[in-house]
């Protein structure tokens, strides 16, 4: 994709993502997105088949931000401890949904419900990261980092946890100091979910 077609997209991107954080899914027309940034619907359609497939776009552009901001804890002698990896994958995490509010609040609070194909992608974001965190919390108890016990709560509560900390700090209902919020889950942490 040539670089002019690609911020072409990106514009698009932007002008949709703030619309649907506006309005949501459901009230949101092409015609919303092509007045906003001023272009016809024929350059929209140059770009995404309709609505689904741009609010498809924005999902998967942060499910995908979110997985890549997760590195798994390495357990090499020279590498940090297990909990600065933690407080690390944290902080990023918590960066990313800060730096970019209404994508949080479409992907977190509206992608659920607007179609069987999206939230299949989006179930299986979820079930992807649940093995993943799974095979962490495993790992984490073998060595006696987390606490020993039954690993689905955990992530249930973990993954819940997570997901409406994000909505609440973008929303304003917490504190928006990403410092603040990576203390907050690690004292959390320390006293439910790791070991002593």
């Amino acid at each position: 994709m040539s670089d002019r077609r690609e911020r072409r997209r990106r514009q698009i991107l932007a002008a949709a993502k703030e619309t649907f954080a506006a309005k949501g899914y459901v009230a949101t027309t092409v015609d919303d997105i092509v007045t906003r940034i001023a272009i016809s619907r024929g350059t929209f359609y140059n770009y995404f088949d309709d609505k689904l497939d741009i609010f498809e776009a924005l999902v998967e552009g942060f499910m995908a931000s979110i997985a890549g901001a997760i590195v798994e804890i390495d357990l090499s002698p020279a590498a940090p401890t297990p909990r600065e990896q933690l407080r690390a994958n944290l902080r990023r995490t918590i960066d990313l949904a800060l730096e970019d509010p209404a994508t949080v609040t479409i992907a977190l609070s509206t992608a659920m419900g607007v179609d069987a194909r999206l939230d299949e992608k989006v179930s299986r974001f979820y079930g992807q990261l649940r093995v993943f965190m799974g095979e962490t919390l495993e790992t984490g108890q073998k060595l006696g980092l987390v606490r020993d016990g039954d690993r689905g709560p955990m992530l249930s509560i973990a993954l819940g946890g997570l997901e409406g900390l994000l909505l609440d700090a973008v929303g304003g209902a917490v504190t928006g100091d990403p410092d603040e919020l990576v203390d907050a889950v690690m004292a959390f942490l320390e006293s439910g979910l790791l070991a002593p």
